[in-house]
């Protein structure tokens, strides 16, 4: 065994335990969303939360990229439906920060 294939089985070791924990805490994330009520927010406030101009966001709901209703003429987006939907998707976001 060489000492990167002795390296690369020592992590794998050191964070097979972590991969549990996260597994049980994407359950628990899962289970509170599904029993919480939605927190509706303006526009603006999502605009806050993402970083980006509200004309970004009102592009999102044209989509269908965010839970959102309408009060009249306001829009209110669903605070939980900002989030990553998947695994996958927080992975990309991720190396894509990275490599800003």
């Amino acid at each position: 065994m060489t000492i990167d294939q002795a390296l690369r089985a020592a992590v794998v070791d050191a964070v097979a335990p972590l991969a549990g924990e996260i597994r049980d805490l994407r359950t628990e994330v899962a289970a509170l969303r599904a029993t919480s009520l939605p927190q509706f927010i303006s526009v603006d406030e999502a605009a806050t939360r993402l970083d980006v101009v509200p004309l970004t966001i009102r592009r999102m709901v044209a989509r269908g990229e965010v839970v959102h209703r309408r009060a009249g003429r306001r829009i209110l987006i669903d605070a939980s439906s900002l989030r990553p939907a998947d695994p996958a998707t927080v992975a990309s976001l991720a190396r894509i920060a990275r490599q800003s």
